[in-house]
């Protein structure tokens, strides 16, 4: 039996899903389907998917597996290709994931669905705050046009969403037009005021585990790399102000612009060793 997760029946799954996830279910483009046993309600597979490039025109929409749990490879394959053949009738040609961990049944549910399994530096960098606070530039003077999020009304948030999306930024949300100013932590997310505009964002949002992850970084030219670059001091100042040394920033390397900025604040660290794979359909 394979039921859809929604926000409705969210809590039948804590526990057995990670609660990350879980938060995240009811967000326009992630959705998730579970394998159940008929008799006992077992949960025998679970699937996390989110579509990427809806809003981008120019590139095919794809499909991200967040997360994949199967108790075997029959369940979970069988589970994998209700997945696979409901998003061929949305026209997506690609499905990839990267996973931390996978089981032997994983693995092998993936194999058996046409999925390529092979080991890769992860798209994420751990650091933490007293590593961040670190880096030399973080010694500058704040201007006064860098405020926090709390400074500035929903009104002017919205107007800086809406800057950033036509300007065709995103950050790590393709759903970033239809999240609230809540998803983010206003006391410790960035922003650029100039010309009585919100102009420049810097947005963080706090995972389930505590974590703090960056998920927007974009400034309008002209002096952009400057304010960027005041945003991030910002942030990483009131957030050390805030939390412990030892707190975890999750820093993604999406784009080539983020990989090149992460490699040139800290080249000496790697990104665990994950599973990455991906199917494509001709």
């Amino acid at each position: 039996m394979i039921k859809e997760i929604t926000e409705s029946n969210a809590t039948e799954y804590s526990g057995k899903v990670p609660a990350e996830l879980l938060a995240d279910i009811g967000r326009e483009y992630i959705k998730a389907l579970a394998g159940e046993d008929a008799a006992t309600n077992a949960v025998k597979a679970v699937v996390f998917w989110e579509l990427k490039n809806t809003e981008n025109t120019k590139k095919p929409t794809e499909a991200e597996l967040l997360w994949f749990y199967a108790a075997d490879s029959e369940n979970g394959a069988e589970l994998l290709d209700k997945l696979v053949q409901s998003m061929m009738f949305e026209g997506i040609k690609r499905f990839f994931y990267e996973q931390p961990e996978l089981s032997e049944a994983e693995m092998a549910a993936l194999k058996e669905c046409g999925f390529t399994v092979s080991n890769a530096e992860s798209r994420d960098i751990y650091v933490t705050l007293e590593e961040l606070s670190s880096l030399k530039f973080v010694k500058k003077k704040i201007p006064s046009y860098i405020s926090m999020l709390s400074d500035i009304s929903y009104r002017r948030f919205k107007a800086a969403i809406v800057t950033s999306v036509y300007n065709g930024k995103y950050g790590l949300l393709d759903d970033l037009p239809y999240l609230a100013m809540s998803r983010f932590n206003i006391d410790v997310s960035s922003c650029v005021i100039t010309d009585d505009k919100v102009n420049g964002l810097l947005l963080v949002h706090e995972t389930e585990s505590g974590q703090l992850r960056v998920e927007l970084l974009f400034a309008l030219q002209p002096d952009a790399n400057v304010h960027l670059l005041y945003m991030i001091c910002n942030s990483i100042k009131k957030a050390c102000s805030l939390y412990s040394s030892n707190k975890k920033v999750i820093l993604r390397r999406h784009n080539k612009a983020t990989f090149e900025l992460i490699k040139k604040l800290f080249p000496d660290k790697k990104g665990d060793v994950v599973f990455r794979g991906e199917k494509r359909i001709s």
